[in-house]
């Protein structure tokens, strides 16, 4: 027997950039990599917010939030985004310019802005893999799936999932993803594989965190590719 689900699944708007970041906040707090990434979780709440106000209402991205039906309140939310050809092709010029002048690609509209230390450490590994994987090729990125603490183990991470997983099938794209230990075994079990990982020890980014006393040790970032399930012109 289906059961019914308790959220609705529709587009999220502008004015729920505040209510997102908060959500994409609360849910990072449990992870030791995130502690290390910023230095309170008001600075990370803020660029989140930043960040979000370059991609909702891009045609070139789309977030899907989840509302629960008893508070109305948004209980999750995702985004991916879906670069044209011609997107891509002057990001790879990009990338081939400021390579050959040994220089840093400027920030664009709804990008991150990562703070010195570990998180640019980790977006730069970041960057590489994906200038590997998807140079001169149309693709997908999932670049958010969060839910509220307090809506979590009710299937919203999987709804979230295999709605993307549908938007690539239908476009027969690739998506292309970095995962958290925390995110990982959804995507695993979604068709996703690993295909690089950076192991990182956080002891080494932690202060006074060597001895391991505060709970801090080997972490693991994969980089993870969905194969679409259809071939181009047959969705």
């Amino acid at each position: 027997m289906t059961q019914t689900p308790t959220y609705d699944l529709v587009p999220a708007e502008r004015e729920d950039i505040p209510r997102l970041a908060h959500i994409h906040v609360i849910a990072c707090l449990p992870d030791n990599a995130f502690k290390l990434y910023f230095a309170t979780p008001s600075d990370f709440e803020r660029r989140v917010t930043e960040m979000l106000e370059g991609q909702v209402g891009d045609s070139a991205w789309q977030h899907i939030k989840l509302v629960d039906k008893e508070t109305g309140v948004i209980a999750a939310w995702a985004s991916w985004n879906f670069p044209t050809a011609a997107e891509i092709d002057k990001r790879d010029k990009q990338r081939a310019a400021a390579k050959a002048s040994e220089t840093k690609e400027a920030k664009e509209k709804g990008k991150f802005d990562f703070p010195t230390g570990l998180p640019t450490y980790v977006q730069e590994d970041t960057e590489r893999w994906m200038e590997r994987w998807t140079c001169g090729v149309r693709h997908m990125l999932c670049k958010a799936l969060f839910t509220d603490p307090m809506f979590q183990r009710r299937g919203m991470g999987t709804t979230l999932v295999e709605y993307g997983n549908k938007l690539a099938d239908r476009a027969s794209l690739p998506i292309f993803l970095q995962a958290s230990p925390f995110g990982f075994p959804i995507y695993a079990r979604h068709g996703f594989e690993t295909v690089r990982h950076l192991d990182v020890d956080l002891r080494e980014w932690a202060p006074s965190a060597s001895s391991n006393d505060k709970g801090y040790g080997n972490y693991r970032f994969r980089y993870m590719l969905r194969l679409p399930r259809t071939l181009p012109g047959t969705s």
